[in-house]
């Protein structure tokens, strides 16, 4: 199937790390020990260090570190939790660390995001069919691509295999009937209402970012998100295998 992403090789997998405040006062990511590349069964360890800062004019607001492993000859960009690569928006609004921000709703952590595509579709505010004094971000057709997006990412699609869906309902914690159910759902209102429905039943945390990241790689959005947790120094794979013909 086609890549959401709009970029090239967006079929890669990515490394997702918190960025925290460092010494010199900027942000910084928490540096894995090994790249995408790296297999974990026994090979000889990787050698990293930091390529440069690239300045982004999507996404984060902040640059993102690129780091180089010279044991496998290959640079990587190094993602905040909730995004990933060629991404405009984040998936869901935390902080460069993967908190939740002070003061925001479950809706509020979603603004922003493809997401408000579906809370403003559940109200019935459909976006500008014509040009005039609106962004084009807000025009009629991105909400329906968002919108789409959306659906596919909790599993409400109506186009989605029962197997893949299975699998989104696994990654979310959801019941697979309660998934199956909303994808009933006709016309962008209850599009709109059958994704907010899932959403609500999202846990808070900084698991929320993370399943949602691997649902966009399984519906073929996006590559792997692989998770650095830098407590157990683990660098966490999806049991989860994409279904591209989903």
């Amino acid at each position: 199937m086609a890549c959401y992403a709009a970029g090239p090789r967006c079929d890669r997998a990515f490394i997702v790390t918190p960025y925290v405040v460092g010494p010199d006062g900027a942000l910084g990511p928490e540096m894995p020990d090994r790249c995408p590349r790296a297999t974990g069964d026994g090979e000889k360890g990787c050698r990293l260090a930091v390529h440069d800062r690239r300045e982004r004019k999507t996404g984060p607001r902040h640059p993102l570190v690129v780091a180089t492993c010279r044991t496998h000859r290959g640079s990587f960009t190094l993602y905040p939790p909730g995004h990933r690569p060629y991404g405009r928006a984040p998936l869901v609004r935390v902080a460069p660390d993967g908190r939740e921000l002070a003061g925001d709703s479950s809706e509020g952590a979603f603004q922003g995001t493809p997401f408000e595509a579906a809370f403003d579709a559940r109200r019935g505010r459909a976006w500008a069919r014509e040009g005039g004094d609106e962004a084009p971000e807000r025009w009629w057709s991105t909400q329906g691509r968002h919108l789409g997006l959306a659906a596919r990412l909790v599993g409400v699609a109506g186009d989605l295999s029962e197997r893949l869906r299975e699998s989104i309902a696994a990654v979310l914690s959801v019941g697979g009937l309660f998934l199956r159910e909303r994808s009933r759902a006709r016309g962008y209102r209850q599009i709109g209402k059958a994704v907010c429905e899932v959403l609500s039943h999202l846990r808070a945390g900084a698991s929320r970012p993370q399943a949602l990241l691997v649902c966009g790689h399984l519906v073929g959005g996006w590559g792997e998100p692989l998770h650095w947790d830098v407590r157990r120094a683990v660098l966490h794979r999806s049991p989860f295998p994409p279904f591209r013909s989903a």
